[in-house]
């Protein structure tokens, strides 16, 4: 149902009202520490797009888009401006704004209104597409506004073909003939229609400015753009993760930051840091962690990756200063290959030094596959669930920006060797001599296979589905959930054996609860793949007691805790009702 344009300033007027509605309603504040508490205004504004309750981005529509000066983060609260201050001056801001698949196929067809619902001019290209149907995935649009240190603005985006009558589509009201005043409040000329989006390949983002510019969470988490979501202020199912997390990074000493580079042992980036900051800003949708997951991306940039010189290949700074194509990358190195954190860096700002890592890994790995997989001793991308996995991001990650179909080709190798390496065994793990990944965990155990890992390759695997809709994974995945739900349980049936099919140490302890919150995606993985929802039944059971042993006293343990979590909350957020009786199968 179409809402109509008296209706619309009505909801605004609410908007602005908010604080004091909130506060006569009683309602409580979502559970986190209070210094991360939303501002009252900004947190209506979120809900109330909540509210609307849509599954994802309809066709047409329109989402609130909040403006932050936040370039100085101790700025005092804003002053009333007196009428005869001086216009601010404008600034370039731009916002990467990513839509669900097949929601929006032309960037001509956003529209962009500040906060008096006068048209904003505005300029756009896409940055990726959904490589399956074509339809934009995130685009990227630049706008000029003026904002004091400290204020916020909530403007709108409109997208789709505009209804007649719409705000988006009336002309602008007429302006008191005054002295120039700034872009974020000065009135439209009379009677001047709304100008068109101009798409401008050439467009440049600004995602550092002054002023920082986001969505609410339930867009991103709707987009999908990377991976399912569910907003943190929705999480009733879990709170204790979400206040855990929180106040884990808080408290971190020393501080996350403080870390550097490593090429042994834990280190800043384990388990990729920057997707794990971005995964988090997306379920929340504020500047500040917009900003925390963005310099974390950029200080991975500076520090971790070498490029060639012609730039065209990128490679961890671990790996052997000499090494070339001809020889198969080190297994420290392929598990410090961020391709994922990456590629949400350059959905979520649109930075071009984004996309030039994502591609400059993705075509180092893939002229490297002949190397890794075609060795006389063996397939290095097998001797453990985690080299497979690392790859398949890398070059998901490298798909997802340029789908061309010889990087399809490489991509769908990786998964017919994923689907091959389970069929050799019975189990429904990816068997492997555990010996050989790591002789000091285990003494004898040729074909075992590591939970944990395993999970990794199970993301890697979605990431792949998400793009290509390979019909093979949904039993790979539902075959690998049941391996682990039935037989890499511990017996206590509260967490995963470290390690399973080792003869020499049987690993049944609970020790290890804390890598539940790292594992138990893969029940829901399962649950989207297969839609059965007793999967979400073994993952709350082992997420309850995950979320009780998380400890995150580390960027490695923070990022094992944040990078997947809130994906299996995203896949659980689509189930309704009760789970059925019965045993589980992987056939389902």
């Amino acid at each position: 149902m179409k809402t109509r344009p008296g209706a619309r300033r009505s909801i605004a007027a609410l908007l602005l009202a908010a604080p004091l509605l909130w506060m006569s309603c009683g309602r409580p504040p979502a559970r986190v520490p209070a210094a991360r508490r939303v501002e009252p205004r900004v947190r209506a504004v979120l809900e109330a797009h909540v509210a609307a309750g849509r599954p994802a981005p309809p066709a047409e529509g329109s989402v609130p888009l909040l403006l932050v000066a936040d370039a100085t983060s101790s700025a005092p609260a804003p002053a009333k401006r007196p009428p005869e201050a001086p216009p601010l001056p404008e600034v370039v801001v731009s916002v990467a704004v990513p839509f669900a698949p097949g929601a929006l196929r032309d960037v001509r067809l956003v529209r962009l209104r500040d906060g008096r619902g006068a048209a904003v001019p505005l300029r756009a290209r896409p940055l990726a597409v959904w490589p399956r149907g074509r339809s934009i995935r995130s685009a990227l649009l630049v706008f000029r506004a003026a904002l004091a240190p400290g204020e916020r603005a909530i403007y709108t985006l409109d997208f789709g073909a505009p209804q007649p009558g719409s705000p988006s589509q009336r002309a602008d009201p007429p302006a008191p003939q005054a002295a120039q005043t700034p872009q974020a409040a000065r009135p439209s000329q009379p009677s001047q229609a709304p100008r068109p989006t101009a798409l401008d390949e050439a467009l440049l983002p600004n995602p550092d400015g002054p002023i920082a510019a986001v969505l609410p969470p339930s867009w991103y988490a709707a987009s999908r753009v990377c991976g399912p979501q569910l907003p943190a202020i929705d999480d009733r199912r879990f709170p204790g993760f979400e206040s855990g997390i929180e106040r884990a990074l808080a408290r971190m000493t020393p501080a996350y930051d403080t870390y550097g580079v490593s090429c042994s042992g834990a280190h800043r980036t384990y388990y990729d840091g920057p997707h794990a900051l971005y995964q988090r800003f997306l379920r929340h949708g504020d500047a500040a962690r917009y900003r925390r997951a963005r310099a974390e991306a950029v200080w991975y940039r500076q520090h971790e990756l070498r490029f060639s010189p012609d730039r065209r290949l990128a490679v961890h700074v671990c790996e052997k200063a000499d090494w070339t194509p001809a020889a198969p990358l080190s297994w420290q190195v392929l598990r410090r290959m961020l391709g994922q954190g990456m590629l949400d860096d350059y959905l979520l700002t649109g930075d071009p030094a984004a996309k030039e890592a994502v591609l400059a890994m993705g075509e180092a790995l893939r002229l490297n596959l002949a190397a890794l997989t075609g060795g006389k001793k063996e397939d290095v991308l097998r001797t453990t669930e985690r080299n497979m996995a690392w790859a398949m991001m890398t070059l998901s990650s490298y798909y997802a920006i340029d789908p061309r179909p010889e990087l399809l080709s490489a991509l769908r190798g990786l998964a017919d060797g994923t689907v091959a390496w389970q069929q050799q065994g019975a189990s429904g793990a990816f068997e492997h001599d555990l010996h050989r990944a790591d002789p000091s965990e285990c003494e004898r155990g040729p074909r075992g296979a590591s939970p944990f890992m395993t999970a990794l390759l199970v993301d890697a695997l979605m990431d792949y589905h998400a793009l290509t809709g390979d019909p093979r994974i949904r039993d790979v995945v539902a075959r690998a959930a049941r391996w682990l739900a039935e037989r890499a349980i511990t017996s206590d049936r509260r967490a995963f054996r470290y390690l399973w099919g080792c003869e020499t140490d049987a690993y049944d302890d609970s020790g290890t609860a804390d890598l539940n919150l790292l594992i138990v995606p893969a029940f829901g993985a399962a649950y989207a793949l297969t839609g059965d929802p007793r999967w979400i039944d073994v993952g709350d059971a082992l997420a309850d007691v995950g979320v009780k042993e998380m400890r995150a006293k580390q960027p490695k343990h923070w990022n094992q805790a944040m990078r997947a979590f809130g994906r299996y909350l995203g896949y659980r957020a689509a189930l309704a009702g009760p789970a059925m009786a019965g045993p589980l199968s992987a056939g389902r």
